[in-house]
């Protein structure tokens, strides 16, 4: 714009200068938003780039420079818990009330330990004869490093004295695979290692060999695909049939690189999950399902016979689902909708982001949160009346107030963004509204994919389909054995015990008591402790 002298503006009309004033006015105006705006974006980068991804701090989460030092995150210097003596009278044992020790060691395998005085040195230092009192019992709690033994079977063998060629075998346990050492223990070792543990197979390996049993990476690998196909895919497939059954079901998928896919080594492809909601579902059930892409034809698929509820995060694909079909219905998250929001807030510092849209909209979110949590523990059907009482005006208001500031074109940049990226989904975002048993957000979801993206730290890459596919059996097995508290080293062993000897039924009915929550399961494979 020209720049005008104290001389030029001398010269000219009232209504000529009220006119220019006019015009920088409106122009300052656009610079002030163009400034907000990069403001934002170079905030956002910087989070992005260097801030905490999460929302909020985990109670008990480490950073992640407390686990490079975990023991100093995790010290307090606080003493150890103390516990009564026992006294051992006439065989019995009497206590006082017992200590956090006691209650800590009490589920364990016992080894007792007896310290005695030899007897020549009890006669010398009673020369008149002794008895023994009640002994002063204290416990420790000590470690045996992986153990390994060599199952030797002698099978038994009878014939009759008459000499007529009868022979009989004892009964003896099918193999797990054929002429292999494989033992319901050690693949129990395996797949607890690796997909609870999180551990790399070559990292178990060397462990093995650490211990004397020189078992090779790939050897291992081999029993583990084996493994998957062989058994544990019986019981993936059964529990996908059961998850249909459920009323409402979570999906959501995360980023992997499988090397050798046929395609690119950077070519990306996904692990999907899908659980039903372990506070509405008595049975928990988290499955995993590896695809190549991130197409809709996957959770098409693997929901083709599903009818009910799915809570999912914005991704189209399950919206294309949705539009396809009358039986299914797709339900938003609440949180993936706060995020874009918790984003600028957390950019712009708590100070910072006061006054702002991007502000008000979080708060707005949170006090429909906040009145939905007050809901907890009534029935799916007193949920939804107070939901249509309390919290839908709140929601109407929301999306009011969002198509406004939209409307009026008063927002820019990455707050407006978020407002249209609520208004976009705001029939998912409603669906909670209408059923009591649906949630407001997918956590389920991601707390379930949680244990993979951390394993996926640990070995970084997977190496084949087969693997891939293997490893999204495993998981779902250990995960929702997890979710129904049973113990999964010894699930896994209980698996492959009795799997080996019905390979080869043709009736599959068996698979329903190896369930987590079968009964018989429950009995061999609870876990102690919380």
């Amino acid at each position: 714009m020209k720049q005008y002298t104290e001389e030029d503006l001398d010269k000219l009309d009232k209504d000529v200068i009220i006119t220019l004033f006019l015009a920088q006015q409106g122009h300052l105006d656009e610079i002030s938003r163009q400034l907000d705006f990069l403001t934002e974006q170079i905030a956002l980068m910087n989070q992005r780039a260097f801030g905490r991804k999460s929302d909020k701090n985990t109670p008990g989460q480490l950073s992640l420079e407390d686990v490079l030092n975990e023991a100093e995150a995790y010290s307090d210097d606080s003493p150890e818990p103390v516990y009564d003596e026992i006294i051992v009278r006439s065989h019995s044992r009497r206590s006082k009330t017992k200590g956090k020790r006691d209650t800590d060691l009490e589920k364990l395998p016992v080894r007792i330990i007896n310290h005695t005085i030899p007897e020549d040195e009890l006669r010398e230092l009673f020369p008149d004869g002794y008895k023994e009192l009640p002994e002063r019992v204290y416990k420790r709690l000590a470690v045996i490093p992986q153990t390994f033994l060599c199952d030797e079977h002698h099978v038994h063998q009878y014939v009759s004295i008459k000499d007529d060629g009868k022979i009989v075998r004892a009964p003896r346990p099918g193999d797990i695979f054929r002429n292999s050492i494989a033992t319901p223990s050690i693949m129990a070792l395996l797949y607890s290692g690796k997909y609870e543990q999180h551990q790399p197979v070559e990292r178990l390996s060397g462990s093995f060999k650490a211990n004397g049993v020189d078992l090779e990476t790939n050897t291992l690998c081999n029993w583990i695909i084996k493994g998957s196909e062989y058994y544990l895919s019986l019981i993936y497939d059964e529990l996908h049939k059961q998850l249909y059954d459920s009323r409402v079901v979570h999906a959501d998928e995360t980023p992997v690189r499988v090397i050798r896919d046929g395609r690119d080594s950077n070519a990306k492809s996904y692990m999907w999950v899908y659980c039903n909601n372990p506070g509405i579902e008595k049975n928990p059930i988290i499955l995993y399902d590896y695809q190549k892409t991130r197409k809709a034809d996957h959770p098409r698929d693997f929901l083709s016979r599903y009818s009910g509820i799915v809570v999912t995060d914005g991704y189209q694909v399950y919206h294309t689902i949705d539009n396809e079909r009358e039986d299914l219905t797709v339900a938003g998250c609440w949180i993936h909708a706060k995020r874009g929001f918790s984003e600028i807030i957390k950019s712009l510092g708590e100070t910072g982001s006061k006054g702002t849209i991007a502000k008000e909209a979080a708060d707005r979110i949170s006090m429909i949160f906040h009145l939905d949590n007050q809901l907890d523990g009534l029935s799916a059907t007193e949920r939804k009346r107070r939901r249509n009482i309390d919290i839908k005006p709140k929601v109407n208001d929301f999306f009011a107030w969002a198509k406004k500031h939209i409307d009026t074109g008063d927002v820019r940049g990455q707050t407006a963004k978020a407002l249209q990226y609520c208004l976009n989904q705001e029939k998912y975002l409603r669906v909670f509204l209408k059923d009591g048993h649906v949630p407001m957000d997918n956590n389920t979801a991601e707390r379930a994919i949680r244990p993979f993206t951390l394993g996926r730290k640990n070995w970084v890459n997977i190496d084949s389909i087969n693997g891939a596919n293997a490893s999204a059996i495993a998981y779902s097995i250990v995960e929702t054995a997890l979710a129904n508290h049973i113990n999964v080293y010894d699930y896994f062993e209980y698996l492959f015990s009795k799997m080996p000897d019905h390979l080869d039924d043709s009736d599959r009915s068996f698979i329903t008591d190896l369930l987590p929550w079968s009964p018989e399961v429950i009995k061999h494979c609870k876990r102690q402790s919380k």
